[in-house]
């Protein structure tokens, strides 16, 4: 669909949103609308932004009429709505493109949830038991301003999730108006090892955006692109025009990673590394190209990194990687011949060398002549809000006097041996403002419930785009129950507080990157504001050493052989959307499990401890175990145990709470040092048949492919 005609679809549909006033928009907004206002069989669309990653999608709303159930004076009455039966991706949203993921499409489940907050709730039981008593707003507002005047500012801690967008930057003003220190970052999916290097290597604030469509011939290197990490959608569609959108040309990719993958099973070729071996591949992948000439742009390479790529060790580093050395031979000089080569390479699963890894990937992608060219690495565009970056949880927990918590859930994202939910009982106040009563929320004292983002205005800058954007949504439904956007409620609590705080809007951001003939009200009717893609910041390379060190792992190898890995789910991701029936059932494009996710652990070590699809198995660490179905999948890497996050929730409605287990919970607190960024590839486990009954229960029961693999 092109662009004028979309705009002539929208204005048909929708005309007078807009500008999100005025009384042509009032006919459209309500939720409960006059019956005469709701057409029998008539759709509407609306724009609206996906909140349920940090990729920020824009999105398009189905609207038609439906009915819901409601109780007056004691009698149950249905009542006509205008209500949301789809959505699907925006086609302008240049990340999106028109299209979305399984999560994106499920959001509207979480609009009408069963177990959404219906209003404030004030806590009447222990913290952890999620015990409340319904709140009104005046009394919540009046306790909590309450409670703030009373503590340290400097001892306010706000947990945040990962991302810019009118949320962070409404939280950041105000902390400052409070005097209390920057957001913390509590996030699983914040990708601080790749905005790290992306900064040491080539001074650039943001996620690099690669040129995936245009290159020829791509070595993935840790980063799921495909599933799980930065953005899914985005680098699907740009999967889609390198492996099929040019005539003639059919991009070639090959994938180093330490698990099968949903890009690893894409791929061409699957390099199936041992964990944490990431630097010394990449090292080696260096070496390979200096030697045999391949290396285009070997002079921009700072002297002491040149020389770290020259004295690397090739036997012994792909020894440490446990690949035969005659195949990446082969593979490299394929790559490195190729006229558009590119590295895509992140840390999925994070170690303690995690960094040095994505630091050597941008050296290659340098050497190679493919940074800020088409094809290669380009530079994230200018932001119109800079995305928090204050990360350590934990240390900021410790001396906590007053906690809030939006967009993050630290009691499942952080490992018991953390001490996390320590913190929060010692905290003299927490309050959540989260939609539902999740883990975090239980150890909470009250509950300010926010809008979802259907309800509510917003504005999200998406992780990684090919331009300067931002995506828009105004509200065009009233909210379903007596919720209140975090901003409004913030605004509420300054005002309460007599505080110099500033509210923002949508209009505020979106104004500061508009020029020429381009308004407001366009960005909101198309949906966002996506400007004409200009040459990012130019690539200043530092001169800091580059090293290769090995990876850490916490546990005793002999008492504990097996290496653990917890991954971002495709349909859970960090655990937000396992409460979710759609997404639980879903299959696990692994073992295709449904209502539940299993261990992955590979033949030998099943054929060892005889253990069978299904079997009940405990994974045991130095600091925990959990037991859940064994998945004995064919292409799992030796004496590797790999588990997808989003079950093991204590408190997540009634399709998540107390179902599977969860990965995270038996992790060593271990952080990467520069980042702060949790080591979830850091464990060493063990494993042991428990004999329990089996609770397995998948979508096909048979592999769909069973044969030898290649890396065997």
């Amino acid at each position: 669909m092109d662009r004028r005609n979309f705009f002539r679809v929208l204005s048909a549909t929708s005309a007078g949103i807009a500008g999100g006033c005025g009384k042509k928009s009032d006919k459209l907004i309500p939720l409960l609308v006059p019956e005469h206002d709701i057409l029998p069989g008539e759709e509407q669309w609306h724009p609206a932004a996906c909140d349920g990653c940090g990729a920020g999608c824009g999105t398009l709303v189905r609207i038609m009429e439906g009915s819901r159930t409601i109780e007056r004076s004691g009698e149950r009455l249905f009542e006509r709505i205008a209500c949301i039966k789809k959505i699907e991706g925006n086609p302008l949203d240049p990340v999106s493109g028109g299209r979305l993921c399984a999560r994106g499409q499920a959001v509207v489940q979480s609009l009408y949830h069963p177990d959404r907050l219906r209003g404030p709730m004030k806590r009447s039981g222990a913290r952890g038991k999620g015990q409340f008593v319904a709140a009104s707003w005046d009394e919540s507002i009046t306790w909590a301003a309450e409670k703030i005047r009373a503590a340290n500012p400097t001892r306010i801690v706000f947990l945040t999730g990962s991302g810019a967008s009118l949320r962070s930057l409404s939280i950041r003003r105000f902390l400052q108006a409070l005097g209390s220190p920057a957001p913390v970052v509590c996030s699983l999916a914040d990708f601080a090892v790749e905005l790290a290097a992306a900064e040491m290597v080539f001074g650039w604030k943001g996620l690099p955006v690669y040129d995936l469509a245009h290159a020829q011939h791509v070595l993935g290197v840790g980063a799921d692109f495909l599933g799980g990490w930065a953005s899914p959608v985005y680098y699907a569609r740009q999967a889609g025009h390198f492996r099929q959108g040019r005539e003639a040309v059919r991009g070639q990719l090959v994938h180093a990673e330490s698990r099968l993958s949903i890009t690893a099973a894409t791929a061409d070729q699957w390099l199936p590394l041992r964990p944490g071996s990431e630097p010394q591949f990449l090292a080696a992948v260096g070496r390979i190209l200096l030697d045999s000439g391949l290396a285009k742009n070997r002079e921009q390479l700072p002297k002491s990194v040149a020389a770290v790529f020259q004295s690397a060790d090739l036997a012994a580093m792909l020894a440490q990687c446990g690949l035969e050395a005659s195949r990446v031979h082969r593979v490299v000089e394929k790559f490195g011949a190729s006229e558009a080569p590119l590295v895509i390479a992140g840390a999925s699963v994070v170690h303690s060398n995690s960094l040095d890894a994505v630091m050597a990937s941008h050296y290659v992608n340098l050497m190679l002549g493919n940074v800020g060219r088409k094809g290669g690495v380009l530079p994230p565009p200018p932001a119109a809000i800079e995305a928090p970056e204050n990360r350590g949880a934990t240390q900021a927990l410790s001396s906590a006097e007053l906690v809030f918590i939006d967009g993050a859930n630290p009691a499942y994202t952080m490992p018991r041996a953390s001490g996390m939910l320590d913190a929060l009982a010692r905290a003299g106040t927490v309050i959540s403002f989260a939609s539902f009563l999740n883990d975090s929320g239980a150890w909470s004292d009250l509950l300010l419930p926010d809008h979802l983002a259907l309800e509510t205005e917003t504005a999200i800058v998406p992780a990684v785009s090919p331009q300067p954007a931002v995506t828009v949504a105004v509200p065009f439904i009233q909210p379903l129950y007596d919720t209140r956007a975090v901003e409004q409620t913030l605004t509420d609590l300054a005002r309460k507080m007599g505080l110099p705080y500033e509210a923002v809007t949508a209009k505020d951001i979106v104004q500061s990157m508009l020029s020429g003939e381009i308004t407001y009200d366009h960005a909101v009717r198309q949906g966002g504001l996506w400007l004409d893609s200009k040459s990012g910041p130019a690539a200043r390379v530092g001169t800091g050493a580059l090293e290769l060190r090995a990876a850490a792992f916490a546990g005793d190898a002999d008492q504990y052989p097996l290496q653990f890995q917890p991954y971002l789910s495709l349909q859970f991701h960090d655990g937000r959307a396992s409460n979710l029936p759609w997404m639980q059932e879903l299959p696990d494009p692994a073992s295709s499990s449904i209502w539940g996710l299993p261990v992955e652990i590979d033949p030998r070590i099943a054929a060892r401890l005889r253990i069978a699809n299904g079997d009940m198995v405990r994974v045991e660490s130095p600091h925990g175990s959990l037991e859940a179905p064994a998945y004995v999948h064919p292409g799992a890497v030796p004496n590797v145990v790999s588990m997808a996050i989003g079950d093991g929730h204590t408190h997540y409605g009634r399709y998540a709470s107390g179902r599977g287990a969860n990965p995270l919970s038996i992790l060593a607190p271990g952080w990467e040092k520069c980042t702060g960024a949790l080591l979830t590839g850091g464990t060493r486990v063990r494993l042991a048949r428990t004999g329990g009954p089996r609770s397995l229960i998948q979508f096909s029961a048979q592999d769909r492919q069973e044969r030898s693999f290649d890396h065997r």
